[in-house]
């Protein structure tokens, strides 16, 4: 029978990490923090180009263990196979010093074996080579003849041409001589785990900045249930390191921080949170609204943004929009007009959005975005992907009016924006609730991974849910943009002269 096993990769990061956190997980999984939509989806896709990866490597042998509580039956497979000759294993499993790891892909050439970590992203953290030097560490003590580990990630320079090109997509990326390095730290840390989690005493660790790095912990729902609201972690455009070296001056509230350890920005934050004072330059926010002429529109898109390209020259990523939200005002005070678009087939949208999108222009004479960033960015992509539309997108983006030069301008800014410039962020402290919270899709990435769901689902009434869904989702982000600009404008011209407000 295999050895035990008291850590897996994920437990030792977490000791690493934060010895509570390592304790909570071992001692109190039922404390752990519900997962955010957001990382499921992010882990659903890991598992999806995980499989999709093994095509490098065909006629491989998977021993993924049916029960997370049955992975000794994966180490024994994988010993099996091993001693039978297979040459190409997936997921297979080792333990070493009572540690436990899984590695996607394991190959066997000229009787060495080389080790395969599929991660679904561009770049290379520090914290996937962190994962790929434990999982060396304990593949090497129990296969001596390991040669190598090796990241294989997504190739931000391959486009997707009339079929997918998996070896293309792919690349790779050996990690041994960081795991060879980091041996040592590695035995330092299986020992700390082993050493907290026998002695069965909960360790007294304080909140900080190790709390969100490298990854946000899953049990701060435990540890931060005692922290006052508007802490200075709350502060958006300071680093949890900065936090941190407050919070051990004793400055956990943003009110607690003196105005020396401040500057910029982040002084005009705290000051205004302190105060609860609202800042307003008006005659900036009168010079921005001169420039607004009507008829106007509110606009918002929505991406997809797939890690595997769906459409021909697309890369990894890139942004697709596919549902766009319209809303027009044709003059001050008259009644809104709301238009979108939505692609509802499997075909590429971007043709179909770009020929919506310009005839709703040609009746307006200003667009207002909030952040325009990412619609330039798609804008300019789809130039590239449909060059006769060159002449019609370059006027739409001469239209375009950013609403968010107000907020990072700090012409106007909020103390309970606690220096987020976010739309949602900077809505809710406006008009004091949260329009989002209700949605089934309230973010962005929401939005893309919604819209591959959709294009994959087969039934028509869940179909139709995940539609409107999202596009009621790009609906209140142009609502919030729209309430956003009327209130600005009353503020500029009929101000509150104290600056406070109830």
């Amino acid at each position: 029978m295999s050895e035990k096993h008291l850590l897996s990769k994920t437990s030792f990061l977490k000791s690493v990490q934060c010895q509570k956190a390592f304790f909570l997980y071992k001692k109190y999984y039922h404390l752990k923090d519900p997962l955010p939509p957001e990382k499921r989806a992010v882990f659903n896709r890991g598992h999806k180009i995980g499989e999709l990866a093994r095509q490098l490597f065909p006629g491989g042998v998977d021993v993924s263990p049916g029960h997370v509580f049955k992975f000794a039956e994966a180490v024994e497979k994988t010993k099996e196979l091993i001693a039978a000759g297979q040459e190409v294993i997936y997921e297979a499993a080792f333990v070493f010093d009572e540690t436990l790891v899984a590695i996607d892909i394991l190959v066997k050439r000229d009787d060495k074996w080389y080790a395969y970590e599929v991660k679904s992203s561009l770049k290379i953290s520090q914290a996937y080579v962190m994962d790929a030097a434990l999982q060396y560490y304990v593949i090497k003590n129990s296969l001596p003849t390991l040669e190598d580990i090796s990241i294989v990630n997504l190739n931000e320079d391959y486009v997707l041409e009339n079929s997918l090109d998996i070896h293309k997509l792919f690349k790779t990326t050996s990690v041994k001589k960081d795991a060879e390095r980091n041996v040592d730290f590695m035995k330092h840390h299986i020992q700390a785990a082993k050493m907290t989690f026998y002695q069965n005493e909960l360790p007294q660790v304080s909140i900080g900045g190790h709390c969100f790095s490298p990854y946000a912990c899953d049990f701060m729902g435990t540890c931060w249930k005692h922290t006052s609201v508007n802490n200075v972690f709350e502060l958006s455009g300071v680093s949890k390191k900065q936090a941190g070296e407050w919070l051990t001056k004793g400055y956990l509230h943003i009110n607690d921080v003196p105005d020396e350890e401040l500057s910029g920005k982040t002084l005009k934050y705290v000051q205004s949170f302190k105060k609860q004072e609202e800042l307003v330059e008006k005659p900036k926010i009168r010079e921005f609204y001169k420039g607004v002429t009507y008829p106007i529109a509110f606009l918002d898109m929505e991406f997809y943004t797939p890690a595997i390209p769906k459409y021909k020259g697309k890369k990894p990523f890139e942004l697709t929009p596919f549902l766009f939200s319209w809303t027009r005002l044709n003059r001050v005070g008259a009644e809104a007009e709301e238009e979108f678009f939505f692609h509802d087939e499997e075909s590429n949208p971007e043709g179909h959005f770009l020929k919506r999108l310009i005839e709703l222009n040609e009746r307006v004479a200003k667009i207002l975005v909030f952040d325009t960033g990412q619609e330039i960015a798609a804008l300019n992509s789809l130039v590239r992907h449909h060059p006769q539309y060159k002449k019609a997108v370059e006027q739409i983006k001469k239209k375009f009016i950013d609403l968010a030069e107000i907020f990072t301008n700090m012409w106007y800014y909020h103390p309970m924006q606690k220096g987020s410039t976010s739309l949602k962020k900077i809505h809710q402290a406006v008009f004091g609730k949260d329009i989002y919270e209700n949605l089934p899709v309230n973010s962005g990435i929401l939005a893309s991974y919604g819209y591959d769901e959709y294009l994959k689902e087969p039934d028509i009434f869940k179909k139709q849910e995940l539609k409107e869904n999202l596009i009621t989702y790009c609906k209140t982000d142009t609502k919030a943009v729209l309430d956003l600009f009327v209130y600005l404008k009353e503020v500029a011209r009929n101000p509150d002269e104290s600056g406070h407000f109830n």
